[in-house]
């Protein structure tokens, strides 16, 4: 099975081949020119790992929430390689992404519950929690809390078990606060090859498949713009 993935939702463009079990990735730091780079990002990855569209089954990005016009560029991107190669897409949250990845990190694999934590500026993040355990040797995910934006003070004050995993990209921005609240923090963002990692892995990948024209960005906040409109 051949998947191709990719992920604009950061100031990071990667994408991620998976070709005959062996893994090719390239990405670029630069949030601004995700519009121009994208595709050579991802003809460069597919020339590397020896195949093109036509040899790829599945389609596989990281979904919101995360840079507005980042996720905008990707999931266009992924919908029109599905709509022309009639192509499934494996689409999963940023949010519910690094709870997989933070529990593939765990020593002991029992029933976990995991708040991930993804900076949005301000004081603020993205969250979600989830329980995550084994189901036939693979992993289950069960949304606990959607994906949410608050005040990192508000989010902590709201969490009652004190038991909780807490993963994310702005753990050591956040350290003092969340040591407070759990001794479990594990500092991480997920990569592409995470992503595709995470299809093969999951025990219900069904709920995470859409096509061409069932996909949509998960965005978890208005935009800027919004919020000023709503404002005058």
């Amino acid at each position: 099975m051949n998947i191709l993935g990719i992920d604009t939702t950061t100031k990071i463009a990667s994408c991620s081949v998976l070709n005959d079990e062996k893994y090719y990735i390239k990405s670029i730091n630069n949030e601004i020119t995700h519009s121009e780079k994208l595709l050579p990002i991802v003809n460069e990855t597919l020339i590397e790992s020896g195949t093109d569209l036509d040899g790829i089954n599945i389609l596989a990005c990281i979904n919101g929430p995360g840079s507005f016009t980042g996720l905008r560029i990707g999931l266009a991107t992924i919908k029109a390689f599905a709509q022309v190669k009639d192509l499934p897409i494996f689409s999963i949250s940023s949010i519910d992404l690094i709870s997989y990845c933070a529990y593939t990190k765990l020593e002991e694999k029992k029933e976990s519950y995991i708040l991930s934590l993804i900076d949005a500026r301000n004081n603020r993040v993205y969250y979600g929690i989830n329980k995550l355990s084994f189901k036939d040797n693979k992993i289950l995910i069960e949304k606990v809390k959607d994906v949410d934006n608050d005040t990192i003070d508000n989010v902590l004050s709201s969490i009652k078990d004190k038991d909780l995993v807490i993963a994310g990209n702005c753990i050591n921005k956040f350290r003092d606060n969340l040591s407070s609240i759990s001794t479990k923090l594990i500092d991480i963002y997920p990569t592409t090859n995470d992503l595709i990692n995470c299809y093969l892995n999951l025990a219900d990948t069904s709920k995470y498949m859409y096509n061409a024209y069932s996909l949509d960005a998960l965005y978890a906040r208005k935009s800027q713009a919004e919020r000023m409109s709503a404002h005058e």
